[in-house]
């Protein structure tokens, strides 16, 4: 993952400085962060059994993407990994059980070098419910720097945000159930796309900085992936954001998830003015379900 400082290195910077426009660096944070936007929407059954919700996951399961841009002049150049983590133990909030996740993003090598990023997310997520209860962000980005701290009653649909480092406070009213960047990676991952079929499209509401944001899915059928790890059949998806501007025309993203039990997010492309950003799962642990390969 990590860059030495040679020739080759300054060139592949000078290649990316020069073609990429000025909004790459949002696209890059795109691809390092649109799964888990992607990864709540699905509104078809949910795999349940006779106490509620059969999660497909379990406490101790940990996640690794390699994130890297790729041209034609670059090939492809490792530019940073995210690391989605499950710890080991419950958190009791209001008397519940909850899941405890943390992810983390990090810009590697020469990306560092124009535009660093270290983000770390956390989630504390109703264990029977797989709903979020509190979300935290700390973000930092090039220059820019947030924290922020949310607070969820799915009950009375009342999310409660309060920025940290300007000391603004606010509070969102909705009727729906929502689900925050963190939370949708692993609620999606219960759903059973079984009866999928090509050009369906799907909804869901998710939290974000002050606003709800409804996004779009169109599920494009199934395909083989082949990746480092080998070759999976995936479910196909292509994300559009109805309301706010997370998704573009300019940076289409295709999101490709295991067709079995664990429903993992494998492959994320998201075409950038240059070549695209592509974020890959690397390692795994921890899983409920056996993964195979071809």
């Amino acid at each position: 993952m990590l860059f030495g400082f040679t020739v080759m290195l300054i060139t592949i910077k000078q290649e990316i400085m020069k073609h990429l426009h000025k909004n790459t660096k949002r696209h890059l944070i795109k691809g390092l962060f649109g799964i888990m936007i992607f990864l709540s929407s699905i509104t078809v059954n949910a795999q349940v059994d006779s106490n509620g919700i059969n999660p497909a996951f379990q406490l101790g399961e940990k996640l690794t993407f390699k994130l890297y841009y790729r041209s034609a002049v670059t090939g492809n150049v490792s530019a940073g990994e995210l690391v989605s983590e499950i710890k080991p133990n419950y958190v009791i909030l209001e008397n519940h059980p909850n899941y405890h996740v943390v992810m983390e993003g990090n810009t590697k090598g020469a990306f560092n070098w124009f535009f660093k990023i270290r983000d770390r997310f956390e989630s504390y997520i109703d264990k029977h419910e797989l709903l979020p209860r509190y979300f935290k962000k700390r973000i930092q980005e090039g220059d820019y720097k947030t924290q922020r701290n949310v607070s969820f009653d799915q009950a009375s649909g009342t999310i409660a945000y309060h920025n940290l480092k300007n000391g603004h406070k606010g509070v969102v009213k909705t009727d729906l159930e929502v689900q925050d960047l963190v939370s949708s990676l692993y609620y999606i991952r219960n759903w059973d796309f079984s009866d999928a079929i090509a050009g369906n499209k799907y909804y869901l509401n998710l939290f974000m900085d002050d606003s709800v944001y409804q996004i779009q899915f169109e599920f494009l059928g199934i395909a083989d992936v082949e990746t480092d790890l080998g070759k999976k059949e995936c479910l196909k998806f292509k994300p559009e954001v109805l309301t706010g501007g997370v998704f573009g025309e300019e940076s289409p993203m295709t999101i490709y998830v295991t067709n079995d039990r664990n429903h993992l997010p494998l492959l994320v492309v998201s075409k950038v003015m240059v070549g695209s950003v592509r974020m890959e799962l690397k390692e795994y642990s921890g899983l409920k379900y056996e993964l195979s390969f071809e």
